[in-house]
């Protein structure tokens, strides 16, 4: 199994709230360049792991909510996503970015599992 960390994305961001994302993330990156990898390959996505034998599963999380109509997943809750961590070094920038984005946006619950 695994320590992990959960959220709920009902909403696309708003420009100014993904650009106070972007720039928390850009100071993450900073602070824990010995900790994360960035994965990020598009400007409207965060995608990171740990690194080396530290990674577990990689955090994304993107600019625009998955689409409520999409017929792939009727009658599911596509807005729920989890990152498992292990509780590894990298889980403290995973959280920190949820923390971070829940205080912007107050319709964006967080929960884990401690």
């Amino acid at each position: 199994m695994g320590y992990t960390n959960y959220w709920h994305q009902y909403n696309d961001f708003t420009p100014n709230e993904w650009k106070q994302i972007k720039d928390e993330y850009d100071y993450i990156k900073e602070v824990c360049e010995d900790v994360i990898i960035d994965e990020t390959k598009k400007t409207d996505e965060i995608v990171f792991n740990g690194m080396g034998d530290q990674s577990h599963e990689t955090f994304a999380i993107k600019k625009n909510a998955r689409p409520y109509d999409d017929q792939s997943y009727k009658g599911e809750d596509i807005s729920f996503n989890f990152c498992k961590t292990a509780m590894k070094p990298y889980d403290l920038a995973v959280w920190n970015m949820l923390t971070f984005i829940n205080r912007i946006c107050p319709n964006f619950p967080i929960s884990r599992d401690r």
